[in-house]
């Protein structure tokens, strides 16, 4: 019975009706048209998938049976339907009008209420503030620009407000790849891959070789289309020029030359770097996380460099910081240039009449990875047809694996996602396989979630992945903890709970990057004192 009424379901959403042309699922993507408004003019590029007429709705599981629950989900994967974010107590996912009417008739009408209710509109919100770099000065010389980042709801309304005033005298000017000061409005926008590169590279030419720190440009491999996957990654000397004692395993030093080709006793051990990874981007919608990420860098420099006594400058002696900002740079542009909401890579994976793209990047790492009995090859979840089938994942795998050839330890990995406000540890798969470094992993994440509530007032949740989201394989943390032996692994998703979801606006973007920083920040002195600093010694302040 279950599966004819599915099948019913999945007919009546694909048969037009002859009754009423409005509950047609909507046909995306729609044209570009010269008579929509402004807004959409100014926002929206010609051609791009648009969203009209769609919402998120918010399912709120009290009261709901474990066999309606159930039921609820089939249908969701039957109609590959786009979930945003799930949690015990709710599920967020975007719907058209047709696609409601079906799920609505599912669930008590107590249970469910559209929660962005014009999703377009958001779309055109997210767009509209940002500013790219041509448009920097204009920006800074509005007095309205300030306000709309302390409070994102009125930048529509200051925006045409601003038609109608006197321009206010033009404030001192900071150029955005003016990296000497965190407050260059870099950080105050979302950009293209390109300047995001341009960024680490300006970094580079600003830092490197600064109080002896070593700040390098890696090339992680490349993606489906062709793209680099790029990284900065940065350590500093101590004056002396050596370095703070590694209490983690030694590798073996090889001797060459004539008669030396085995190991002397002597000098048979060199200590290994701690390394600590910070990636994000792999779902091309998640905007923020790239944008956090490059903050976080950004402000650990400058502190390291402007402070002798700073932490920042204490941690970068004794570890070396990589940041990967973005492992899928296809994804991200397509999420520009054409929908919003594609959160895969861009790879051909065949599929229905050879035309499905794109492989789900955090459900490809491989540990416990298994195929999905319900997802296409199109489905937005679809995790490959093997572990590592990606592009991206393969590239980010062979770089963590090959650390200790390079004389590092990966001692942690943080994966920035968005949405939800969580910190979470392994594993995602399922609470039936519990890490043995649970204890640790939760007080270090109960500390992380308290500095970034702490920074800016947002509550943060930490927990375990399986118990605050849905559980599912092939997850990037799963893989660091459960094979690359990464003990201190954590996912996090950033801001916000809903109110905008993944079209977090630019204005968000500095507060969002600042309390992520103070988390990591945390971590990474967590891990001092616990690894290379003990107790017995001058501990860091908090």
């Amino acid at each position: 019975m279950r599966a004819v009424t599915l099948s019913f379901i999945s007919l009546s959403l694909a048969i037009p009706s002859l009754i009423s042309a409005s509950q047609l699922p909507l046909q995306v993507p729609t044209s570009y048209n010269e008579d929509d408004s402004l807004l959409a003019q100014d926002s929206w590029r010609a051609g791009a998938e648009r969203y009209d007429d769609q919402q998120v709705w918010r399912v709120g599981w009290t009261g709901v049976g474990e066999n309606a629950k159930k039921e609820v989900m089939s249908i969701i994967e039957l109609l590959d339907l786009d979930v945003w974010h799930t949690t015990r107590s709710s599920l967020d996912v975007r719907l058209s009008p047709r696609e409601a009417e079906v799920l609505s008739s599912y669930l008590p009408t107590s249970t469910f209420k559209p929660f962005i209710p014009d999703l377009q509109s958001l779309v055109d919100l997210s767009f509209t503030s940002t500013f790219d770099l041509e448009a920097a000065e204009e920006a800074e010389s509005d007095d309205s620009y300030d306000d709309a980042r302390s409070n994102e709801v009125d930048i529509e309304k200051k925006r045409k407000k601003k038609k109608k005033t006197k321009p206010a005298p033009k404030k001192p000017q900071i150029d955005p790849f003016n990296l000497t000061t965190i407050e260059t409005p870099y950080h105050d926008a979302f950009h293209p891959i390109e300047d995001v590169y341009k960024f680490g590279q300006v970094l580079i030419s600003t830092f490197n070789g600064k109080d002896g720190l070593d700040l390098q440009e890696i090339n992680i491999g490349k993606t489906f289309e062709g793209r680099d996957i790029k990284g900065w990654t940065a350590k500093m000397t101590e004056v002396n020029g050596t370095q703070p004692q590694d209490l983690s395993k030694k590798r073996k030093k090889k001797h060459g030359g004539k008669g030396r080709g085995r190991e002397r006793e002597e000098d048979a051990e060199e200590p290994l770097e701690l390394e600590i990874v910070v990636q994000a981007g792999q779902h091309g919608r998640e905007w923020v996380g790239p944008s956090s990420a490059l903050y976080f860098l950004h402000n650990l420099l400058l502190h390291a460099t402007s402070h002798d006594d700073s932490d920042s400058r204490t941690l970068l002696k004794s570890f070396r910081f990589t940041v990967i900002p973005n492992i899928n740079p296809d994804g991200y542009e397509y999420s520009r240039q054409h929908s919003r909401l594609w959160r895969k890579n861009r790879q051909d994976v065949g599929g229905k009449n050879g035309k499905c793209v794109g492989v789900d990047l955090n459900s490809n790492w491989g540990y416990k990875w298994r195929p999905s009995k319900h997802s296409s090859p199109c489905s937005e979840t679809f995790p490959g047809r093997e572990a590592f089938e990606a592009y991206e994942t393969k590239a980010v795998s062979d770089y963590l694996a090959a650390a200790e050839s390079r004389g590092n330890k990966v001692r942690a990995f943080i994966d920035l996602h968005s949405y939800g406000q969580l910190f979470m540890f392994p594993f995602a798969h399922s609470c039936d396989d519990f890490p043995p470094d649970a204890e640790m992993l939760m007080e270090a994440g109960l500390g992380v979630a308290k500095a970034m509530r702490t920074r800016q007032g947002e509550g943060y949740e930490a927990g375990q992945a399986c118990d605050l989201t849905y559980r599912a394989p092939g997850d990037a943390i799963d893989y660091t903890y459960g094979v690359t032996d990464i003990r201190w692994s954590y996912s996090a998703e950033l801001r916000d709970t809903g109110t905008y979801g993944f079209m977090l606006p630019p204005s968000l973007i500095r507060p969002t990057a600042d309390e992520v920083t103070a988390g990591l920040l945390y971590l990474a002195k967590f891990i001092y004192v616990l690894e290379v600093n003990p107790p017995q010694t001058p501990r860091l302040d908090n």
